[in-house]
Formats: structure tokens, sequence, C-alpha cells
């Protein structure tokens, strides 16, 4: 089985499946895809039919998208709890992720995943202002239905669909409810984030689109 991923400090996108396979206790190698560049572009064609990332190659079977991919990751490991086992709480936990899945244009362009670095200063403009204001909310509400420490009982497909979101709260010092810095605390504190986050530490590339400078 492998994953194809990009760089680790700003692959968002890849981050969520294999935030999910690592917890999961998944046997699978790594297929790193260095992005914006020309032999990025050429490991792409051959493992992406989409040219994007994440991947998952399980034998003959290839499949793309990171929701997809933790689906059927959830899907191989039904005991471990990745989906709430009540209809209604699951039904929940995937509107959650759809929403991620599909919205928050903003954040994502003017919030771009960095796992390096904290950016001093940082100050949304409106549009993600309203966004931010809309992932707090979402957030709160989920970890309060659930109780906590997860978003939808156990740590599950919600948590690895989010956590892109919480290195982002946490890289350029957002302002969020304390059960939501509670939560980015738990997340962030996970071994396997903590060598998500080593091997980004680790990376020399620099895509300079997505690096945000400090307010001056």
């Amino acid at each position: 089985m492998k994953l194809v991923v990009g760089n680790r400090n700003y692959s968002s996108w890849s981050l969520r499946p294999w935030l999910l396979m690592r917890r999961a206790g998944m046997d699978f190698a790594t297929v790193d895809v260095s992005l914006d560049t020309d032999d990025g572009a050429a490991v792409m064609a051959r493992w992406s039919p989409n040219g994007r990332v994440p991947v998952l190659h399980d034998g003959a079977l290839i499949v793309h998208d990171s929701l997809a991919v933790c689906e059927y990751v959830a899907d191989l490991h039904p005991g471990l709890g990745f989906w709430p086992a009540d209809p209604a709480e699951r039904a929940r936990a995937r509107s959650i992720c759809a929403e991620m899945h599909a919205g928050f244009p903003h954040v994502r362009t003017t919030m771009p995943m960095n796992c390096r670095r904290t950016v001093r200063g940082f100050v949304p403009d409106a549009a993600t202002r309203r966004e931010l204001d809309r992932l707090d909310a979402l957030l709160t509400e989920s970890l309060e239905r659930s109780g906590g420490p997860w978003l939808a009982g156990d740590f599950g497909v919600a948590d690895a669909m989010y956590a892109p979101v919480a290195s982002r709260l946490r890289t350029y010092g957002a302002s969020v409810a304390p059960v939501v810095e509670r939560w980015i605390d738990a997340l962030l504190e996970l071994p396997e984030m903590r060598e998500w986050y080593a091997h980004a530490a680790s990376e020399s590339a620099v895509i300079e689109h997505e690096e945000v400078p400090d307010a001056a």
C-alpha cells in the first residue's frame, strides 16, 4: 500500500489521510512529491491520475482525494470508531467533513498551512474573518456535543479532515474558544502529528507563494 503525498510543510490535503492511516496502525509506504517542481511533476504524472495529492494505491485499486481515502480507511477499520456508530451523529460528522472539503476558500488562500512557522501579526481580511468565525462556531458546537476531546466521539475522520485547520489556527495565532484551543492542543500533541511536523521541519523546499510574511 502506497500513499502519495506532497510536501509535509504545505500539503494540507495530504495530512488528512496520512494521519488517519497512521492512527489506524496501517502498514504503508509514502511516495513524496515535491510540489511546484519539475521533478515533482514527473512523480505526479506516474502516480496520480488527476495530477493532485493525496492518492492511495492499494494493489490495483487507486483512490484519490483526501476524503475518499479517509472513507476507505474507515471502511477497512470499522472497529476503530472513525465514524460515530449512531446514524444521526455519523450524519453530523459527515456533514462537517463535507463542509471542510468544499468550503473555506479564503482561509485556504490567505492562511496556507505552514508547519515550520509562526506568522507574527497576521490580520485576516473580512472574508477570511467570516470563515474563521464559522470554523470557531462549528468546532465549538461539535466539541460541546461530543464532550471532547475529539469532534465526533472517538478520534475519527472529522478530526483528520480538520487537522490542517488546527495547524493553521496555531500558525497564524487565530483567537478561538477555549474548547477549540484544547482540541488544537490535543491534536498537535498526538505522536503522529509530531512525526508529521518533524518531517516538515526536515524539509528544505520553500514554496514562495505559500509563505505569508510577518506583519511589519
